[in-house]
C-alpha cells in the first residue's frame, strides 16, 4: 500500500500515475476541512490517515512554534514520538490531551506564511536514499522525542528552533527524501547540542553566582 507521499492514483483510462500529492497540498486540504472555531487533537486524528505519523508531526511541529499553543503541542508531540519508537502503526493521544481545544484560526494564518517555504523544499525534494521503514520510524521517533523534550525547557523562544527542525524532519519523512532527512537529523543534532551547551553554561553561571 503506497504511503502518503508516494500516493499516485492510477488513471482509469491509461493506467499512468498521476502527480504525487505534496506535503503542502496535504496540509492545505486538512486546513480546508477545519470547522470554524476551536478544534481538538481528536478532530485532527480523525482527519488524518491513521498510518500517517508524518503529517501529524508536521502539524504539531508547526503548533510548537505558535505562541499560545506551544506548550500543549510540545507535550502532545511526545506521544507520537514514543509510538514511533515502539513501532506502532497509528498515532493516538490520552483523553486529557485529545480533548484539549486550541484556536485553529491562528494555525490557518500561520500555514499561509509557511506554505511558500514548504513548496520551496518540495521543488528540490524527491524520494531517494531509501531505507527500511521500521528503522526510519524508530529513528525519527527518537529524534522528535528529544526535540520535544528540549522545546519544553522554560527558556525564552526555546521552542522555535526545535519546532522548525521537527517540521523539516516531517517534510523529509513525508517526501521519503533520505538526503533531506539526513540534513534534518544533522540540524536536530546541532539543535540538541546547542541546548545542552546553553543549559551547561547556565548551570555553571548559577553555581558561580552561588559561590560553589
Amino acid at each position: 500500500m503506497p504511503s502518503l507521499t508516494t500516493l499516485a492514483a492510477m488513471s482509469p483510462s491509461s493506467g499512468a500515475p498521476l502527480a504525487p500529492t505534496h506535503t503542502s497540498q496535504l496540509l492545505e486540504e486538512l486546513v480546508a476541512q477545519a470547522p470554524d472555531g476551536p478544534v481538538d487533537l481528536e478532530w485532527l486524528l480523525s482527519n488524518l490517515d491513521k498510518r500517517s505519523f508524518g503529517l501529524l508531526l508536521l502539524l504539531l511541529g508547526l503548533l510548537v512554534i505558535i505562541p499560545g499553543v506551544a506548550t500543549v503541542a510540545t507535550l502532545a508531540l511526545l506521544f507520537p514520538a514514543v509510538e514511533m519508537m515502539r513501532g506502532r502503526s497509528a498515532p493516538s493521544f490520552p483523553r486529557f490531551l485529545s480533548k484539549r481545544q486550541f484556536d485553529f484560526k491562528r494555525f490557518k494564518r500561520f500555514t499561509v506564511l509557511v506554505r511558500p517555504m514548504l513548496q520551496a523544499i518540495e521543488r528540490i525534494s524527491r524520494p531517494r536514499w531509501d531505507a527500511r521503514r521500521d528503522v526510519i520510524d524508530r529513528l525519527v521517533g527518537l529524534v522528535v522525542f528529544l526535540l520535544a523534550f528540549s522545546a519544553g525547557w522554560p527558556l525564552p523562544l526555546v521552542n522555535v528552533i526545535p519546532g522548525m527542525v521537527v517540521v523539516l524532519i516531517a517534510v523529509a519523512y513525508l517526501q521519503e527524501d533520505g538526503l533531506l532527512l539526513t540534513i534534518a537529523m544533522a540540524a536536530a543534532l546541532i539543535c540538541l547540542l546547542g541546548l545542552g551547551w546553553t543549559l551547561w553554561a547556565t548551570f555553571g553561571a548559577v553555581m558561580g553566582w552561588m559561590g560553589l
